[in-house]
């Protein structure tokens, strides 16, 4: 039994669309360079093309647009901790924001330098 054409040719339209969308996904997540709205959320230097947690940034983005409330008490069942699933949600809504990283390795720019020194940066021989 041959499907009909226009099933045929449905099912292989939807099928390209998917892959597609895929496609772009991956390619959003992994080879676009950081936006200037992605760095400033990240708290990383100007100019920087891929701050450490932009992947996992956009990642979790994703992840909170797409999934259904049942994902979050599904990955809950799946740690190894007791965390609730409304914990698991904050966590990836943090994520999406760009809080991936701890306070102490972010770069601020109010934090010195630990080459910066006072005075004169040569020294001069006599």
């Amino acid at each position: 039994m041959k499907i009909p054409f226009t099933l045929r040719f449905a099912y292989y339209s939807f099928r390209a669309f998917v892959r597609a969308g895929l496609l772009l996904l991956c390619a959003w997540i992994f080879l676009i360079p950081a936006t200037a709205e992605d760095i400033t959320a990240l708290g990383a230097p100007e100019g920087q093309a891929y701050p450490v947690g932009l992947q996992m940034m956009r990642a979790a983005k994703v992840f909170v647009v797409i999934a259904p409330p049942r994902a979050y008490d599904m990955l809950a069942m799946g740690l190894p901790q007791d965390i609730p699933p409304v914990m698991v949600r904050l966590a990836l809504m943090q994520m999406a924001a760009g809080n991936v990283l701890p306070a102490s390795t972010r770069v601020s720019p109010t934090t010195p330098n630990s080459r910066d020194i006072e005075g004169p940066r040569f020294i001069q021989v006599d």
